[in-house]
């Protein structure tokens, strides 16, 4: 008897990855799953702080940098609901090294007591199945210091950024700005660029890594919005630091970390760091 034959293969929709949000994303560019993006990252920027990962995918970046690093707190934050569930699945596998060794509660201590930003929840929905911080736990030990959560950053119209308090003491932005762009335009890019400013704290840090120019034409007819906004993208990337740190924004300095290589020519892109300044400097 032959084995049942699998099922015919389903035919993908052309709008399926339109943000970008490939669910193999990190097979390709990072066979081995060891993120080379990471080795130009400093501890420093991340350790006993609050972090935000703007576009985490399936979180193996968001991941590393909880567990390596120990951040306060660490959110990743992804329009894709599926690649979240996928991302909270991967906890497990992070958590190899710790079962192999015991664990000892810290008692109340003060990170205990952390809760995520609470704007979060309000802003964009219930966040599903969080894992709540209990007591005699660290909340500051991984895998209590991060948290995935379904969400588009990109605010629906510019008088909301009016709301937004500062939380974050450093924010990751790495290969999203294309596809910000390609949906929701210049004046949504906009949006989340102000938006990150506003949500960082004084002295706050932001990590942008862009997609070049030439990438975008590949997907330029994807749907009929990209289309449309392909055509009428004024703010190219190598601009990016200028605008940041234009009034509009207000980013006090800026330098280019790195350029990792890659195997991919198409992976090898800047990595800035954007500060924003204490207040009453400029």
């Amino acid at each position: 008897m032959q084995p049942p034959l699998p099922p015919p293969p389903h035919r993908a929709s052309r709008h399926k990855f339109q943000y970008g949000n490939y669910c193999k994303y990190y097979g390709y560019r990072n066979p081995d799953c060891e993120d080379v993006r990471l080795r130009a990252l400093k501890p420093e920027w991340f350790r006993g702080r609050q972090v935000l990962d703007i576009g985490c995918n399936v979180g193996h970046l968001s991941l590393s940098v909880a567990k390596k690093w120990a951040p306060a707190w660490l959110v990743g934050l992804d329009i894709d609901g599926a690649l979240i569930h996928s991302a909270r699945q991967n906890i497990r596998h992070y958590l190899s090294e710790e079962q192999q060794r015991p664990q000892h509660s810290q008692g109340d201590s003060e990170g205990a007591k952390k809760t995520f930003p609470a704007s979060l929840t309000a802003s964009r929905g219930p966040i599903a199945a969080p894992r709540v911080p209990q007591d005699r736990v660290d909340a500051t030990l991984f895998p209590n210091n991060v948290i995935f959560v379904k969400g588009n950053y990109v605010l629906e119209r510019d008088e909301l950024l009016e709301a937004q308090q500062p939380e974050y003491d450093t924010i990751l932005c790495l290969s999203v700005t294309k596809w910000v762009q390609l949906n929701w335009g210049d004046e949504g890019l906009k949006r989340l660029f102000k938006r990150a400013y506003r949500h960082l704290r004084p002295g706050g840090l932001l990590l942008l890594e862009p997609q070049a120019w030439s990438s975008y034409k590949k997907r330029k007819n994807l749907t009929e919005t990209i289309s449309r906004h392909y055509h009428r993208i004024k703010l190219k990337p190598d601009q990016f630091p200028a605008y940041l740190t234009s009034a509009e924004v207000g980013f006090s300095s800026y330098e280019l970390v790195a350029m990792p290589r890659n195997t991919s020519k198409g992976f090898q892109r800047p990595i800035y760091l954007f500060r924003k300044g204490q207040p009453g400097t400029h």
